[in-house]
């Protein structure tokens, strides 16, 4: 996939939507979409079955890791499509750098929830620090290691401060 790929997917989800929620977006989207208590360490799976695409989330993660949780499937529906006709995607540990369509999911979710503008903003405030920053912005510091990378990979000059943590919820 070429750099702006992946954010020129989100910015049409975003324009024809008029929403960054990707809970909305599936919702417009057709997708069916639940919360189970079934399983502990599995964050989500999506899956498509008879043309319906379905996506499970975990009741044991926190709003915001449901937020997260959600943008990464839809990522898995947008990008890997055809890939959830041949079996479930399944999502035990976020922030994996080691699956190319996990990678891919990951850097989705950053760019849906993360707005390119906001942080143009906020990098500007020199009184704040990355972590004040993901804090302002309502963002785990993982998530939003893979915005600065997606605006690092689209030519804008951003300082990692961070290295991205694969395994952050899995612990």
């Amino acid at each position: 996939m070429k750099n702006g790929y992946i954010y020129d997917e989100t910015q049409k989800l975003i324009r024809k939507y008029k929403t960054r929620d990707p809970f909305k977006i599936m919702d417009n989207m057709h997708v069916i979409v639940g919360e189970s208590s079934s399983f502990q360490k599995l964050k989500g799976f999506c899956f498509m079955s008879c043309k319906t695409i379905y996506v499970q989330i975990s009741s044991f993660l926190s709003e915001e890791e449901k937020q997260i949780v959600a943008a990464h499937e839809l990522g898995h529906i947008i990008l890997h499509r055809t890939q959830l006709k041949i079996a479930p995607m399944k999502d035990d540990t976020l922030y994996n750098m080691q699956d190319n369509t996990e990678y891919q999911a990951n850097l989705f979710a950053a760019d849906l929830l993360l707005s390119d503008a906001d942080i143009a903003d906020m990098a500007h405030n020199e009184d704040l620090d990355y972590f004040s920053l993901c804090s302002t912005l309502n963002s785990t510091p993982e998530l939003m290691s893979f915005k600065l990378y997606s605006l690092t990979k689209r030519g804008q000059a951003y300082h990692m401060p961070m290295e991205i943590q694969s395994n952050f919820l899995a612990k």
